[in-house]
């Protein structure tokens, strides 16, 4: 996971996901994959509330959320074999305003100590990284 800025994002890519604005009463949702403009992220205003793209083809898995003002944007690279890790567990969200869509995220759990279990390591989402919508 690394903190990016809107042009370090390939918009050469086609992503599936969606971009929530300001302005709207439901998302753009890109399902099937497609091309997205860089203009909606640079307004300001309206301006994105919220989005999740995802390149399957290269695994780039692109998070974006309005914090106080300014864009958020983190970007996750997926491996293949994140879906089949033992750490690793699907998760499906009914989607908001999107039809019969389901998100799909994969949460990462990641062992570390915890002091309120004399130190043992105890499980602890690490991340939660968006990869497209299931029907």
């Amino acid at each position: 996971m690394s903190k990016i800025e809107i042009k370090d994002i390939d918009f050469g890519l086609c992503y599936e996901g969606y971009l929530w604005m300001s302005n709207e009463n439901k998302p753009h949702v890109f399902s099937p994959a497609a091309v997205i403009s860089h203009t909606p992220l640079e307004t300001q205003n309206p301006f994105v509330v919220e989005g999740y793209l995802y390149n399957k083809e290269q695994g780039v898995s692109i998070s974006i959320k309005s914090l106080d003002g300014e864009l958020c944007i983190h970007r996750f690279d997926v491996q293949e074999a994140d879906f089949e890790h033992e750490n690793v567990k699907r998760i499906l969200y009914l989607a908001h305003r999107m039809g019969n869509k389901k998100l799909e995220f994969l949460r990462y759990w990641t062992a570390k100590p915890n002091e309120a279990c004399l130190g043992m390591e105890v499980l602890t989402v690490e991340k939660m990284v968006f990869v497209g919508f299931k029907e």
